[in-house]
């Protein structure tokens, strides 16, 4: 049986670059919430939400393939997409490769659900609770599909729009597969992240800056604990020493 040699690079730690992605999030939270800078994301949330916001206008059939792509079933479908990533990034391994890349995957998974959980829902949604009203409240005349289609259940509205779920979703997604991938397949990802990204976007429950700033803060800070130390590699190497042991035992 052969031994997969473990990735010297991925076990080390790197405190530079560990230390400049928490300041780079750091700096974009500040520039969100200080008074002397805020004013820069309010010019660029609003123009960004009018633009692409007001492509619904006077289209029905925009309207519902937006309104479909932002109901809840909508989700599954997505995350199927994802799953075809996930395939796609096993099957282009070697056959000896590929129990570690289930491992690496099988990690994203659970850190990606364990963040979405204790950081978005618990952390900011029933702790911080940071009031910010999504931009169909704020701004006058936009088109609020809710409105205009009436058969399905859709969100364009957040009182607490900050950050976006479905952005932090995204991102994690895209950056984690785009690290281990790379080439066509990390790219492509990168695409359908930014797509993700969209129906709350384009239907107004979270502003450009939930998502940038938020969840790219969110995900600059968690990625960085994750590949910027030995937690991604420790995690791979337990995941192929107990598949490999049980394989043997199964074996004898």
């Amino acid at each position: 049986m052969k031994v997969n040699v473990p990735n010297l690079e991925m076990t080390q730690w790197k405190p530079k670059l560990l230390l400049f992605y928490h300041i780079l999030a750091a700096l974009l939270l500040v520039t969100l919430f200080s008074p002397m800078t805020k004013g820069f994301w309010e010019v660029i949330d609003i123009a960004f939400f009018k633009w692409i916001n007001g492509s619904l206008r006077a289209h029905p059939w925009w309207q519902i393939f937006w309104a479909l792509a932002n109901h809840k079933l909508a989700d599954w479908v997505e995350d199927l997409f994802i799953l075809s990533f996930f395939i796609a990034y096993v099957r282009a391994a070697h056959k000896s490769l590929r129990l570690k890349r289930i491992g690496e995957l099988v990690f994203c998974i659970l850190y990606i659900a364990a963040i979405l959980f204790f950081v978005n829902r618990v952390l900011f949604r029933e702790n911080l609770e940071i009031p910010r009203m999504s931009p169909t409240l704020v701004v006058d005349s936009s088109v609020r599909l809710s409105e205009h289609i009436h058969w399905m259940k859709i969100k364009d509205s957040a009182s607490k729009s900050f950050p976006g779920d479905h952005g932090t979703t995204a991102i994690l997604f895209a950056a984690s597969y785009f690290i281990l991938a790379r080439g066509r397949l990390g790219i492509l990802a990168c695409l359908y992240g930014a797509f993700l990204c969209l129906p709350r976007l384009i239907t107004g429950a979270h502003w450009f800056s939930d998502i940038f700033v938020g969840s790219g803060a969110i995900a600059l800070v968690f990625l960085s604990w994750a590949f910027c130390s030995p937690l991604f590699q420790t995690f791979v190497n337990s995941w192929q020493r107990l598949l490999s042991f049980k394989r043997t035992k199964t074996e004898v």
